[in-house]
């Protein structure tokens, strides 16, 4: 019994990992930006120009024309340095590429490196979880730190005390990316090593300074800016109830395994890892904005925890709580990837649809409520919506400058709605514009 239950549990992981190949392959060439990858893309650019990185948004940059961008750096801009040296025309799918081989190739590794069922099994089901590979292939940082991240605790839990490699790379993990921060300080923290906490402390104030400064000071006010938006219950409502189904078994089943070898430093430090992950995992998603991506860290830190533990039982009853898991995550995966693939080739022809029909001249821009549609037509972004719309709504940044820039531009597509919030600029669309065609939830308008 227990034989065909497990033989079951692997069809199911080989689905679910199947469909999200598939939609990886039908969407990253086509896929509009997505946002926090466009954002990258366009900083990156920049970078590749030698033009300034770090502008004052209430003066915004004009290198590319009028309007201006006005816009706050999203993320420390290793990763956006990075995809500068990939030239502009491959630079959206050099780094996507790159995200994609980072992800599934740090998964693969960390299968291979376990060299047991439960290890294969644990990553082939991360691997085939459908809305982390929605944010894991676009060229966001997220998967190069998580990437980092798992290089980084793999040889933390060798059994050797941490050395100074391993301790850069935990602190460079937030670097890439600010919120990926449970999994080095649980490992650190967990090791029980006041030298190794030393290296870190030094090295991160080390970094920040040197950021600072380079970045003319600027660097921590546009990141804060950009990413600072509130915590609220409602977000959490919508974010934990719903993800944390998916993924509780696999931290459950990996926290099970790794109390059975606490005893063990190695043990102790990926626990650690581990139970900080899902901790700040938990706190993180009630941050406005917060997504599934966050659930990345705690899952690299549970494959990790289960590569490095001894086998667990394989009885019938073990097999069919398996069988559970990874159908009831399975089933949600093979869906959403299959449906996803169609509605983002489809979103993408939507988009040149709109741009044939606003017919601009080469001098004049689109603007939209998606960073991505205006990289993807203008080659620039004009303003990121949602960063900069909570900026407004709390009255950190004007509306007028935005309502201003929304007049200078030939079209307006309309997707999210987010603009409407702020009753300024939903009067700029509504005075600039009049809608000339809709379709799939978007709204071409035109001046």
């Amino acid at each position: 019994m227990a034989r065909v239950l497990w033989l079951l549990v692997a069809a199911m992981l080989a689905a679910s990992l199947a469909a999200t190949l598939w939609f990886v392959v039908r969407t990253l060439p086509v896929r509009v930006p997505y946002w926090g990858e466009a954002e990258v893309v366009f900083e990156a650019s920049r970078l590749r120009a030698h033009e300034p990185l770090f502008v004052d948004p209430l003066v915004g940059a004009t290198e590319r024309g009028l309007p201006p961008s006005r816009w706050y750096v999203t993320y420390p801009p290793l990763w956006s340095w990075g995809v500068s040296f990939v030239p502009q025309g491959g630079a959206l799918i050099g780094a996507r590429v790159a995200s994609t081989l980072a992800w599934f190739g740090a998964l693969g590794w960390l299968a291979w490196l376990g060299n047991k069922r439960e290890a294969a099994v644990a990553a082939a089901f991360v691997a085939g979880v459908w809305v982390l590979a929605n944010f894991a292939t676009t060229g966001r940082p997220d998967s190069i730190a998580a990437a980092v991240a798992a290089v980084a605790l793999v040889r933390a839990t060798r059994g050797a005390r941490i050395d100074p490699l391993t301790i850069a790379l935990f602190v460079l993990v937030p670097w890439l990316k600010p919120t990926m921060i449970g999994l080095p300080f649980g490992a650190l923290v967990a090791a029980r090593d006041r030298r190794a906490l030393a290296i870190a402390a030094g090295l991160a104030l080390a970094s920040a300074a040197i950021a600072h400064v380079a970045s003319g000071g600027a660097l921590f006010h546009h990141v804060v800016r950009s990413n600072a938006q509130p915590f609220t219950l409602a977000a959490w409502l919508d974010q934990v109830p719903a993800r944390l189904p998916f993924f509780a078994p696999l931290f459950a089943w990996a926290a099970w395994l790794g109390w059975r070898e606490r005893a063990s430093a190695s043990m102790r430090i990926a626990l650690g890892a581990l139970a900080a992950s899902v901790a700040w995992t938990l706190v993180a998603l009630a941050k406005t904005g917060s997504s599934s991506n966050y659930w990345m860290e705690p899952c690299v830190a549970a494959v990790v925890v289960v590569v490095r533990a001894r086998p667990s039982p394989r009885d019938a009853r073990f097999a069919a709580a398996a069988l559970a898991a990874t159908a009831y995550a399975g089933v949600a995966s093979i869906r959403g990837a299959l449906e996803h693939a169609a509605t983002y080739r489809a979103d993408a022809e939507t988009v040149q649809r709109m741009s044939a029909l606003c017919n601009k001249s080469v001098d004049e821009v689109v603007a939209a409520d998606e960073a991505g549609i205006e990289l993807l037509l203008d080659g620039r972004i004009l303003v990121p919506t949602y960063q900069m719309v909570h900026l407004v709504r709390r009255g950190d940044f004007p509306a007028a400058p935005w309502a201003a820039d929304l007049g200078r531009a030939r079209c307006f597509i309309e997707h999210t709605g987010q603009l409407r919030l702020v009753p300024e600029l939903a009067r700029a669309i509504d005075e600039s514009f009049v809608l000339v065609a809709e379709e799939r939830g978007h709204r071409l308008y035109k001046r």
